[in-house]
């Protein structure tokens, strides 16, 4: 099979809109062969930096870094067709070791990783995929993530919050509809319910009968040990209910729920055993130790403190809030040590 000039027109077809970049028909780094399938990405920027289209097209490292750039309003722009440097090195059954980049079809999703899948991107993002496989006349067993390919060799993470195997699952009832059989209509489920089953062992008893209202039409609903808050476009893959345990929620609590910079949850809480809890926010992520306040890391500090090592790292968990440090920039604490950032982009590691 040769480059896949037939993008736009299929993903077009399945109703999706779609940009074509100028050049796009003649950019990439030689031409495909057979192709295997799709794999998954995200961004990893944040809404206030966004890349953009053209940085996948023309990654000042890479060149063509995917062939297709997925926006948050579910809009596909085609950057090129040609093979794209997307995949990097890595394993996965069916494909050559470290030569994914001449076998897979990238999407580029423009998504932090941790803000969630809005209703329109995750849709757009299984028609398409759907689209794809269709024409390639491969089953949905041929999309993967990136996480899965170069998680083990590269640390990658990414599509963050997606369930790969529940996306799986959608993309083959799309790809179903797509060739005119209608997958069978799934039973209505209510999500909080769903998610109280998932957290049964810890989250206790129900507080009080039926739902309340959360910010921009979302529901939730107290138990003993932790709330449960669903949002019908603050969703995993897989679910758009999460439950968040009492000790992150008291902090979440102090930052003004869902109505204050950290939005709705995104990701259920992991448990660092005797420790405590870290859960991800549409803001950014909160760290709390048993018997310690709690407080979340978000934004540049929190990309930082990422690469640094997270909790992990020399600097330990946090200490502090992000708080203004008296010249237009930011800082915080952490155990070993401050973040700090100034207007211009520039971080600093202070260590005790």
């Amino acid at each position: 099979m040769a480059d896949p000039i037939w993008l736009p027109e299929v993903l077009r077809a399945a109703g999706l809109p779609v940009t074509v970049m100028s050049g796009a028909m003649n950019r990439g780094h030689g031409d495909f062969g057979t192709i295997w399938g799709v794999m998954a990405h995200h961004t990893g920027a944040p809404a206030t930096s966004t890349p953009g289209p053209g940085w996948i097209a023309n990654h000042p490292q890479l060149g063509l870094a995917s062939q297709l750039y997925l926006s948050r309003d579910g809009k596909f722009t085609v950057c090129g067709v040609g093979i794209a440097w997307h995949a990097g090195q890595g394993s996965y059954p069916g494909i050559p070791t470290n030569n994914a980049n001449q076998v897979t079809i990238g999407i580029e999703a423009e998504n932090s990783g941790t803000e969630g899948w809005s209703k329109p991107q995750y849709g757009a993002y299984v028609t398409g995929v759907a689209a794809i496989l269709n024409k390639l006349g491969r089953d949905s067993s041929r999309v993967i993530g990136h996480k899965e390919w170069a998680g083990r060799t590269q640390g990658k993470w990414d599509p963050g919050g997606m369930d790969m195997s529940a996306f799986r699952r959608d993309v083959a009832a799309e790809q179903k509809r797509l060739k005119g059989g209608d997958a069978p209509p799934k039973p209505v489920e209510n999500k909080i319910d769903v998610e109280a089953k998932v957290a049964a062992a810890w989250i206790g008893k129900r507080l009080f009968e039926g739902e309340r209202d959360a910010k921009n039409g979302g529901k939730y609903v107290d138990f003993a040990n932790g709330s449960i808050y669903w949002h019908p476009e603050v969703m995993r893959a897989n679910s758009n209910a999460i439950a968040v345990p009492s000790n992150v929620y008291e902090t979440w609590k102090a930052h003004d729920y869902e109505r204050g910079f950290l939005g709705y949850p995104v990701k259920r809480h992991t448990v660092v055993k005797g420790v405590g809890d870290i859960q991800a926010f549409q803001g950014g992520v909160v760290y709390r130790k048993y018997g310690k306040p709690g407080y979340p890391v978000r934004g540049v500090i929190g990309q930082r403190w990422a690469a640094e090592g997270f909790e992990s790292g020399p600097l330990g968990w946090p200490t502090s809030d992000e708080r203004d440090n008296g010249t237009g920039g930011r800082v915080q604490d952490f155990e070993g040590g401050e973040l700090s950032w100034d207007p211009s982009g520039a971080v600093k590691v202070v260590s005790k």
